[in-house]
């Protein structure tokens, strides 16, 4: 396996394992569902939506924060329901940041990690490098110095 594939397929089990850990796939499950419900109950309540597809539709409008206007909730229930919905929707958005973020932070550790590991390989065997990877050593440690 190449090392591109590699470093790839190690990232996606990061990502994964950042997915895992907070539960997502049932955050989302949850989410399905509730989106569902909730079409159903604006389409039974609401006279201005006159079939599912028109619940669907609005509900779609409410989730991504779109609000083209062309379909309102009317009746108290439809707009109680449409706040539910926004506020559901926004936290798994902010849960699905959440989680970028944290793979990206176990992404930086994990590469620090290995670049630690790897000055101290090179340390380890100092005694025994050539000329020439003695001044690749002390570039890659000015430069390590100069990023922090």
């Amino acid at each position: 396996m190449s090392n591109t594939l590699h470093i790839m397929k190690t990232q996606l089990k990061m990502l994964y394992q950042c997915y895992r850990m907070v539960h997502f796939n049932t955050m989302l499950y949850v989410y399905l569902v509730v989106y569902f419900i909730l079409s159903l109950i604006i389409w039974y309540f609401d006279s201005d939506i006159k079939d599912l597809s028109d619940a669907l539709w609005f509900t779609f409008q409410t989730a991504t924060t779109i609000g083209y206007g062309d379909l309102l909730a009317n009746s108290v229930i439809g707009r109680i329901l449409a706040v539910i919905l926004s506020i559901y929707s926004i936290a798994l958005v902010a849960v699905f940041t959440g989680i970028l973020a944290g793979f990206y932070v176990e992404l930086i550790k994990a590469k620090t990690k290995d670049s630690v590991k790897l000055f101290l390989f090179d340390l380890q065997r100092l005694p025994d490098m050539s000329r020439e990877e003695l001044v690749e050593l002390s570039e890659r440690a000015r430069k390590l110095a100069d990023e922090e």
